[in-house]
């Protein structure tokens, strides 16, 4: 099977990244690379889809090359270090106040840092002060990862990863991360405070203690660092222009005469600095656009359907209590080979978007201060004299009850922080019944039956009739006229694969009346196949006659369009769906504005979307937690069509009712 050859695969990069036989630099795109072959990839598409998904993350690149141009202007102009020995100078000798004074200090400067280079220039200012002041150097180790996790969450280059390859909005996750940076916040303190009882011996490390120097930085300048920060989340600039701005101004504001000299240098060394992350994320790139692959999606399909990640306790055990696979570049660590694992989710909608980005930030509290295999972790270890396995061992327990409490805010307020509601079994559905497939398709004795119906007129009758006494026994149809509304129910219990109504109109014209004759098709779910139009101008005014001629011609044409796409003429009478293989994903509904300025929806009986509860005529009020039309009527309809599973707030007969939609419909 394809979808076990893909974990096997996954599972071979696993072990060698584990034991350090290949990094995760060439883990990731030549994993991408073998995945798509054994998932049935043509070699060619393979190559065209590495070359594509290298550049398809290029916003992150350039994020994180202007972050690193921020940090190295904030630590070479001495931003960095005035904040810090500001701090020192508040704590005074009380241990405990020092080192959460200290920690707040790097939470704020990892709000818009990154990288080795960052962690290594303010580390080596804070730490030594720390240690020198009486904070046990493994406490200090490990307040300092834990103060640089802390401001992460809300750094600006994880949030265009995060926007970029997940699709979602800042709006929507906004919330959430306030609430996880809370969480995270009380471990630290819960932490600092139980450690500090616990050791009872100071620091003994070869630190010579300094006074705290007097900068000469200006105190309007000691904002550069969360500037990015206001400007991206307060003002909604983009991140690129919030980092460009924030190192703009910090030159200005502590060098002005020698600011073209250091934006170059600091452009130079920050590049340096970061092109392991560049890298890294080239061969994410990759491995993200191999999975939206059809036959990779097709292959991993059987993994994840069900529904069972939407079971709560299933998604609070594996992302929170098991968060700790996410070390060692494991199965769950979103930097390494487990970003095979986040892609495949988002590319076969076993999740929202969202929510998975929620899972995402829950396990890199653990992976950002438990990894052992993090270049922070092991300098931090050899700079602090700390065995790299004690700091692993001391947050472990912490960083885990952060991540499990982090999926259990997810899980109980989805619908306030992450505008999605994925937990079934939590959220009261709009529509009770279970999704199912038995729904979706016609019943066996109804296959190749097709019932002919007409709009009440003459005409219309006439050409009904002529219509479905040449379908019947052609091509091994079967034809019946009969009155139905497919649109009304899903297609379990009806006698027909395929629907056929005909419909006449008639206009006044100088030259006579003239007649049209439609033939309208559709599936037994009421979803629209293709219509075909055939009129005349009689001057004696039209007889049934010309109806039936009309009529017949519109079928012949419905004839050609059925030779033209045999697969899906094949799948309409047999299954009463017109598919064929290749569709992209689908939930069979659309969105319409109406005379009356409301966006409703048009939904296929027996999809994907009416299990989810979405009826044709619902009022659409919200999209992802948003008002449709903070989108624009035209970006709201399209995302009908993008196969992703986006929630809804609908209203249906005076009730607001919430839609999560599940998985969409793959044609194999």
């Amino acid at each position: 099977m394809p979808g076990a050859a893909i974990l096997a695969v996954f599972l071979i990069f696993a072990a060698l990244m584990y034991r350090r036989v290949v990094p995760a630099l060439l883990a990731v795109p030549l994993m991408a690379v073998a995945m798509g072959l054994v998932a049935g990839v043509p070699p060619h598409a393979v190559g065209l889809t590495i070359v594509s998904g290298a550049s398809s993350l290029a916003k992150v690149y350039v994020t994180v090359i202007f972050g690193a141009l921020l940090g190295r202007v904030t630590l070479d102009t001495g931003i960095a270090r005035a904040l810090v020995n500001l701090a020192a100078e508040y704590g005074g000798e009380r241990p405990l106040a020092l080192a959460l004074i200290l920690c707040a200090v790097v939470a704020v400067l990892f709000g818009s840092l990154s990288g080795l280079g960052a962690i290594i220039m303010i580390g080596s200012i804070v730490l030594p002060i720390m240690m020198t002041t009486g904070v046990p150097r493994k406490i200090a180790a490990t307040l300092f990862l834990m103060a640089f996790a802390l401001g992460y969450i809300f750094n600006p280059v994880a949030w265009t990863f995060y926007t970029t390859l997940f699709g979602i909005t800042q709006q929507q996750l906004l919330g959430y991360a306030v609430v996880l940076g809370i969480v995270d916040a009380l471990a630290l303190a819960i932490y600092a405070v139980v450690s500090m009882r616990r050791e009872r011996d100071y620091a003994a490390w070869a630190v010579k203690a300094q006074a705290v120097e007097r900068s000469g930085v200006g105190w309007w300048a000691l904002i550069a660092p969360i500037l990015p920060i206001v400007l991206y989340f307060v003002l909604k600039l983009d991140p690129i222009l919030a980092f460009a701005l924030s190192a703009i101004y910090a030159a200005l504001a502590t060098k002005p005469r020698e600011v073209v000299k250091i934006l170059v240098a600091s452009s130079i060394r920050g590049v340096e600095d970061v092109a392991p992350a560049i890298l890294l994320f080239v061969g994410i790139g990759m491995l993200f656009a191999m999975t939206t692959q059809p036959q990779f999606v097709a292959a991993l399909r059987p993994l994840v359907d069900g529904g069972w990640l939407r079971n709560p306790i299933a998604f609070i055990a594996i992302f929170g209590l098991l968060s700790p696979l996410a070390l060692y570049r494991g199965p769950l660590n979103p930097f390494g080979v487990g970003i095979a694992i986040f892609t495949v989710l988002l590319a076969t909608h076993a999740l929202p978007p969202i929510v998975l980005v929620a899972a995402v930030m829950a396990v890199v509290q653990v992976q950002n201060v438990c990894d052992p295999t993090n270049t922070a972790n092991v300098w931090v270890a050899n700079f602090t004299g700390t065995p790299i396995a004690e700091i692993t061992k001391r947050t472990l327990p912490y960083q885990v009850a952060v991540a499990t409490l982090a999926c259990v805010v997810a899980v109980l307020g989805a619908r306030a922080l992450l505008g999605s509601q994925p937990f079934a079994s939590i959220v009261q559905p709009a529509y009770a019944a279970a999704p199912s497939d038995a729904g979706m398709f016609a019943k066996p004795e109804s296959a190749m039956r097709v019932w002919v119906d007409d709009d009440g007129s003459a005409f219309a009758r006439a050409g009904a009739d002529a219509v479905a006494t040449a379908i019947d026994g052609h091509d091994g149809l079967h034809a019946s006229r009969a009155h139905d509304d497919p649109n009304a129910s899903d297609c379990a219990h009806k006698s027909y694969a395929a629907y056929l109504d005909v419909r006449s109109t008639t206009f006044a014209l100088i030259e006579g009346t003239d007649l049209d004759i439609g033939l309208v098709l559709e599936d037994c779910g009421g979803w629209g196949v293709g219509e075909w139009h055939d009129h005349n101008v009689f001057g004696a005014g039209p007889t049934s006659s010309d109806a039936r001629a009309l009529a017949l011609a519109g079928l012949d044409r419905l004839r050609v369009w059925s030779a033209a796409h045999p697969a899906r003429a094949e799948h309409l009478y047999a299954d009463g769906l017109a598919y064929q293989a290749g569709d992209p994903p689908t939930f069979y509904y659309t969105l319409f504005k109406t005379i009356d300025g409301q966006m409703r929806a048009f939904v296929r009986a027996g999809g994907p979307a009416y299990d989810a509860g979405m009826r044709t005529g619902d009022i659409v009020d919200k999209l992802d937690g948003q008002f449709w039309w903070t989108y624009g009527t035209y970006q709201t309809q399209a995302r009908a069509f993008d196969g992703k599973p986006h929630s809804f707030e609908i209203e249906r007969g005076g009730n607001t009712l919430e839609v999560q939609l599940g998985a969409p419909f793959l044609s194999t």
